[in-house]
């Protein structure tokens, strides 16, 4: 079932009061930092509203002391009136997410809208509310309020008083309807943080900027709808054929696209590149291709297996019980990597070192995996340059 505007009120309302739909209304309530009413509004936000005036001792709007002026606006003249009409208070609410969404289209954070940031979804409920409990942000600032929160890619997750963070309103705020549309027909540069971000460049030419950790980049059509080159400087660039939607998108430090139909690693430095070499050393260079192979090696990178963990985990998948015969690990890596079986000599040597404890079985492996022969086999350089397609699976 949808969830709808007045849900996210009530909802709003239970976080920041405790009120209760169809039960308690907490109108009358004031906090401890002097946040009031029902959706605890401070003089800032009032002011801005035209329901309350300067201070009489200064012009701090922030103190909350409430010993300024009422406007009378809507027979609001002082906090007493505000505390007494709940219905003004539902007024004021709606008429203040009017003013928080204009704010976050003014500082364009509403391209953030179907984002995945540090794995959080970014929805419009969300970036409102999260706007109403620290402040949309301001253009003489890059780390305040909303804007500092989205900019370093859900990261930076600034507190209220009580201690509740822009995060914690994201999160549960995700995915109420709303009266607002994000403006995604246009040029947008967006940028992930140090978590694992999924970033989505919709209509006109973007730039997304992954920066940390692995990062993917979601197209709607299929693979073979789209153009991927490699640019000298590391970044990739993406062209939506025939004149598509999508136009021309830059990407700067992702590491997956993500298709309708398939996948493309593009880390052969990383981690596509630890799962291309394992699987030609233990399966073969044909098993590069094999997208399900491709898509289990990395999902268990992903998720923080080590290469010598995948290594094991591979030989063990090949060779099942016989993964303690030194002799049949060694032909198995040797074949694959040198195309034939070994010598009696080469074999006898590397069977030593495995039982001599002087390596294990997933260290010989990853041995194989990182020779120059291995990569070659797999066309490793080229894999760089085009990446790697596999499917999305769990294990």
């Amino acid at each position: 079932m949808a969830k709808t505007y007045q849900d996210y009120f009530d909802e709003l309302g239970f976080k920041e009061s405790s009120s209760i739909p169809d039960g308690t209304q907490n109108y009358g309530t004031e906090n401890p930092f002097g946040y009031i009413g029902k959706y605890q509004f401070g003089e800032a936000a009032l002011f801005d509203l035209g329901y309350y005036g300067l201070d009489n001792s200064d012009d701090n709007l922030f103190r909350n002391d409430w010993i300024g002026n009422w406007s009378g606006k809507n027979g609001i003249h002082s906090k007493q009136d505000y505390f007494s009409n709940g219905a003004i208070q539902e007024i004021i609410i709606r008429d203040w997410h009017d003013i928080l969404w204009e704010r976050i289209k003014f500082l364009e954070l509403d391209k953030y809208e179907g984002q995945i940031l540090n794995d959080n979804p970014i929805t419009i409920s969300g970036m409102l509310a999260a706007a109403h409990l620290v402040g949309a942000g301001s253009t003489s600032s890059e780390t305040a309020g909303l804007k500092g929160y989205l900019q370093s890619g859900a990261i930076f997750s600034k507190a209220d008083g009580n201690g509740t963070t822009a995060n914690t309103f994201m999160i549960s705020f995700a995915g109420f309807q709303t009266p607002f549309t994000a403006d995604h027909n246009k040029a947008e540069l967006i940028a992930g943080g140090t978590g694992k971000d999924t970033l989505t460049g919709f209509e006109g030419n973007d730039i997304l900027n992954g920066n940390e950790n692995t990062d993917a980049a979601i197209y709607l059509g299929h693979f073979n709808d789209y153009d991927i080159q490699h640019n000298a400087d590391g970044s990739w660039t993406v062209i939506h054929k025939n004149g598509g939607v999508d136009g021309v998108d830059t990407l700067n430090q992702i590491e997956r696209i993500q298709f309708d139909d398939i996948s493309l690693a593009l880390d052969l430095d990383g981690k596509a590149g630890i799962t291309a070499k394992t699987l030609g050393a233990v399966f073969g260079r044909e098993s590069v291709s094999n997208e399900t192979f491709s898509g289990i090696g990395l999902n268990l990178l992903d998720n923080g297996m080590s290469y010598e963990a995948l290594m094991q985990f591979a030989i063990s998948a090949a060779l099942g019980d016989n993964i303690t015969n030194h002799t049949a690990v060694v032909n198995l890596l040797y074949e694959n990597v040198f195309g034939h079986a070994p010598s009696a000599i080469d074999q006898a040597y590397y069977v030593g070192l495995l039982d001599s404890g002087t390596h294990t079985v997933a260290s010989i492996g990853v041995m194989a995996a990182d020779t120059a022969l291995n990569e070659e086999n797999i066309n490793l350089s080229e894999l760089s340059q085009i990446g790697m397609e596999y499917l999305l699976i769990s294990v």
